[in-house]
């Protein structure tokens, strides 16, 4: 049982190699490290972090940072599925590596929002919450674009930004302007 387990496995790295996803540094992006998620154009903003915004009082909403010179805060990167390194197409948690203490644990990244709203990705705990997964797609070369794929639904739809009336940088659903991202591994990450 064991051997078959773990020859499944090794066909199953094999197969996926061509889709592992790979940080800044060329190295394969590992189940559950840390990594700070990056624009992948420079001057389009920092990193990935959070933000108090409408009547929050605490910082549950997934936001850009302004500064080109932030890295924002680190998220970490895993699967439910036991695996070494993460691929394009799987499904993937998004969890605030340092969330804030007001934060649910664990502060795992989620969508809210109704029909008619803008479909907003916060920190999980909020009534109006979408039931589905995140995966991480290919954009193009070495850059990528997350998506959330609802339960009820066949198609998949990429994160933007959009900017509140305060200027804060919201990642929402959006699927006619994604957010290109690479990874780049923070200092906690295990290598």
């Amino acid at each position: 049982m064991k051997t078959t387990l773990l020859a499944f496995l090794f066909f199953a790295f094999i197969s996926a190699k061509a889709d592992i996803l790979v940080d800044t540094e060329g190295n394969p992006v590992r189940n559950g490290g840390s990594y700070y998620i990056l624009p992948a154009l420079w001057g389009h903003g920092g990193g990935v972090g959070l933000a108090a915004t409408g009547n929050e009082t605490c910082p549950l909403t997934v936001v850009q940072t302004f500064s080109e010179l932030s890295n924002g805060l680190p998220t970490k990167l895993s699967s439910p599925y036991l695996i070494a390194y993460l691929t394009t197409n799987l499904i993937t948690e998004f969890t605030a590596a340092a969330p804030p203490e007001c934060a649910a644990r664990p502060a795992k990244w989620t969508i809210v929002g109704g029909e008619d709203e803008t479909k907003q990705v916060k920190l999980v705990g909020y009534q109006n919450t979408l039931r589905g997964s995140f995966n991480i797609q290919t954009y193009h070369g070495l850059t990528y674009k997350i998506v959330f794929c609802p339960t009820d639904e066949d198609s998949c739809s990429a994160l933007g930004i959009s900017r509140n009336n305060k200027g804060d940088r919201i990642l929402v659903v959006d699927n006619n302007n994604p957010f290109v991202v690479v990874f780049h591994k923070a200092a906690s990450s295990a290598a």
